[in-house]
């Protein structure tokens, strides 16, 4: 249990560093395009129950998602690429820390109004991590897609020889 309760605070706080790092400008990196979606889903397999999970949650998840998609989209549409010294960059603005913190919100009032916290966190947690696993695929597919610059990126680089 304690083991769980550290893990846990490790990842919450992981997310925390990410999150605000969105602000600062950081040069486009294959790694967190694609290892941030991946560590969410580890997280869902994780947290997920290993008994039969409630009509409910799968409700409260399908809305998780949806608020999710709609967060990743507006914070690939708010963020700014720009190209400085031959290097890609990406960063967040204020609408990206709105984004995440109406998200949370978002998530901690389904869970009220489907009465999930009453039952115990630990059964819901992994809704919380396919919401963000949604967030980062979403903000990270939309970005790829939006700029030119970080599709290059991506792109095997040419040896000449």
């Amino acid at each position: 249990m304690y083991s769980n309760i550290v893990t846990t605070l490790l990842v919450i706080g992981m997310i925390v560093w990410i999150v605000l790092r969105q602000l600062r400008p950081k040069p486009v990196k294959k790694l967190f395009f694609i290892v941030l979606p991946l560590i969410a889903l580890y997280e869902v397999y994780q947290t997920f129950p290993r008994q039969q999970v409630p009509v409910t949650q799968w409700i409260e998840c399908i809305l998780v998602v949806v608020a999710a998609l709609i967060a990743g989209t507006i914070q690939a549409w708010h963020s700014k690429v720009y190209i400085q010294n031959h290097i890609v960059y990406v960063q967040g603005t204020t609408i990206t820390l709105i984004t995440w913190a109406s998200f949370i919100l978002t998530r901690i009032a389904l869970g009220f109004a489907f009465g999930e916290f009453a039952t115990g966190y630990h059964r819901i947690q992994w809704i919380l991590w396919v919401g963000i696993a949604v967030i980062f695929a979403t903000r990270s597919l939309i970005l790829y897609a939006k700029f030119p610059e970080i599709k290059h990126v991506f792109a095997p680089s040419k040896v000449n020889g």
